[in-house]
């Protein structure tokens, strides 16, 4: 079997890559930048979703759409980049996939699309239009079904990524913050007590996404109908407070926290009754994910 990776030196892409060579498969990758630590046996091109022509192995099976614009934050300056990478990106390589015969193509969405809410949100949940990365990745979702008549399509919304090596995004701003002894803030429920645990999220440890979408692969190459939207997301919600008293223990400074003056809005909880009814996930256990993601952190 032949996975087609496009974002493969992200995150998730290395964590993919490294899972799917590891359970058998011929991986070929493409970004715009090389991956700083390349397994020999994985194919690589370096090339531009947006201007490259994309040319897939013959007889590619399965194609995974990762990439996604780094300049999220910078809209209106950067709203090219923003729904050039993250929607006409896919739209090309579904396309490419189409021509080339494949058979599966998962495109990762997130959370983030759903309007604010503090209760769990499965994939039927209202959808939040007014944010410019939210919105790029749910025009691409819907562009994408068009393509549903010639290959298994799946839009996967992940929840709270977080691993080894991750360089960026909550686990490396609270690890920042213990490090350097500053106070972490945590957002107050409305009503709620005076020490509050902060936001909630699905955290979702890496290694267990890319297991997810591994599996959805084999299920859609054995016939298995698939739902088109489907949350990825770890069992159980995790608050911004119980998080960071993980990373303290594993790196051995008791973090310090401070209530915000205003209350929260919402939480990021994903409803996942539909992926583990799918796929009965393996989970790994919390504290055991958060002590392999932050290796020699002390």
């Amino acid at each position: 079997m032949k996975a087609v990776i496009i974002g493969a030196s992200g995150f998730l892409g290395a964590t993919l890559s490294q899972h799917l060579l590891a359970c058998g498969w011929e991986v070929f990758g493409y970004d715009r930048i090389a991956p700083e630590l390349k397994p020999p046996w994985l194919a690589f091109e370096q090339f531009d979703v947006l201007r490259d022509e994309i040319q897939l192995p013959p007889q590619a099976t399965a194609v995974y759409y990762l990439a996604q614009s780094e300049r999220y934050r910078e809209f209106p300056q950067a709203a090219d980049d923003l729904f050039g990478v993250n929607t006409y990106g896919a739209i090309r390589a579904a396309q490419a996939a189409c021509a080339a015969g494949v058979r599966f193509f998962c495109y990762t969405s997130t959370g983030n699309v759903y309007a604010p809410s503090f209760d769990p949100m499965s994939e039927d949940h209202p959808v939040r239009r007014d944010d410019p990365y939210a919105l790029s990745k749910l025009a691409a979702e819907e562009a994408l079904a068009l393509f549903s008549a010639k290959m298994t399509v799946v839009c996967t919304r992940l929840f709270g990524l977080f691993g080894p090596e991750q360089k960026r995004m909550l686990p490396a701003v609270l690890l920042s913050r213990i490090r350097s002894g500053q106070a972490i803030l945590l957002e107050p429920a409305p009503n709620e007590t005076p020490d509050p645990d902060g936001l909630r999220i699905s955290l979702t440890y890496v290694a267990d996404a890319a297991w997810c979408l591994e599996r959805l692969a084999r299920l859609a190459l054995a016939g298995t109908a698939l739902p088109r939207l489907l949350n990825v997301a770890g069992p159980e919600a995790i608050s911004i407070r119980r998080f960071s008293i993980e990373i303290g223990t594993v790196v051995g400074i008791e973090p310090k926290f401070t209530r915000a003056a205003t209350p929260r809005t919402h939480d990021l909880v994903a409803d996942v009754r539909r992926l583990e009814a799918l796929l009965e996930p393996r989970w790994t256990p919390f504290s055991q994910a958060v002590a392999a993601s932050f290796p020699g952190a002390r």
